[in-house]
């Protein structure tokens, strides 16, 4: 019985190598300008990253599929990178495939998303878990994945602030992210990570980005400061910790004058 299980699975997992296989060959010479598979092929490929399925994506690059290829994907019409849309569903075995067979992990999507940025920012449909993504972002360290962006861009850390991935932020301050991204001077021509917090007010994530030596006068040019934002979006629960944090004196600390049990209670 075991073995006919055993002859049965390695028979469909043939079939479907070959399957995945035969998918390139047909479309191989029909793909878009650009590059771009027909849409059909593109979902197939989206389809089988979305689950996991890294076996059927290796099947894929093995039969000519460039390991960098960009499709057609939900949310990128004109194409992301295979790694990027991997980051963005965590699926953690195709990214280590691709990561292994050499794609590009600073591979960027039209709007300049890393595939960090992604993994830094998306969590399981449905679910308050971000262990998966977490863990994605960690694969993606590992191999060196740029921590910071083009100028006037978002950041990993931006992108991990704005959507409360607190354990991931931890991982982007571990490995050196600058706390204020880009800003120069005082001014930022984008919002820095505690702004991204701020206007969603996420207390905790600006907590940890004022402990982190976030600077809090920091204004975007012509617009403003990390806790005017957090008054502009009315989150009275974060406006004090961003009070206290412009106020600090010079040479003392986030964590030294502003975490007593008045701040911490949002009074």
């Amino acid at each position: 019985m075991a073995a006919s299980f055993m002859s049965s699975f390695s028979c469909f997992t043939r079939i479907r190598v070959l399957c995945a296989a035969l998918l390139i060959a047909l479309v191989s010479g029909c793909a878009a300008p650009g590059g771009l598979l027909s849409r059909a092929d593109a979902d197939a490929i989206e389809n089988a990253i979305d689950r996991d399925d890294a076996g059927y994506v290796a099947a894929a690059v093995r039969g000519g599929l460039p390991v960098d290829q960009r499709i057609p994907a939900a949310g990128y019409t004109a194409g992301a990178p295979l790694i990027a849309l991997a980051a963005r569903a965590a699926s953690l075995n195709t990214l280590r495939f691709l990561i292994g067979a050499g794609a590009d992990v600073n591979a960027r999507t039209p709007v300049n998303e890393t595939p960090l940025m992604l993994a830094a920012y998306f969590r399981e449909d449905g679910a308050h878990s971000a262990a998966r993504h977490d863990e994605a972002v960690r694969i993606l360290l590992k191999a060196g994945a740029q921590l910071e962006n083009d100028a006037y861009n978002f950041t990993p850390l931006s992108y991990a602030a704005f959507n409360d991935r607190r354990r991931a932020m931890g991982y982007l301050l571990e490995h050196g992210a600058r706390v204020d991204a880009d800003a120069a001077n005082g001014l930022t021509y984008i919002n820095t990570p505690l702004m991204m917090a701020s206007i969603q007010g996420h207390r905790e994530a600006v907590r940890t980005l004022l402990r982190a030596g976030a600077d809090p006068l920091i204004r975007v040019h012509g617009g403003h400061t990390a806790r005017e934002f957090a008054a502009k979006y009315r989150h009275s629960h974060v406006e004090p910790l961003l009070a206290c944090a412009e106020s600090l004196p010079q040479g003392r600390r986030f964590a030294q004058h502003c975490e007593g049990p008045s701040v911490a209670a949002g009074q």
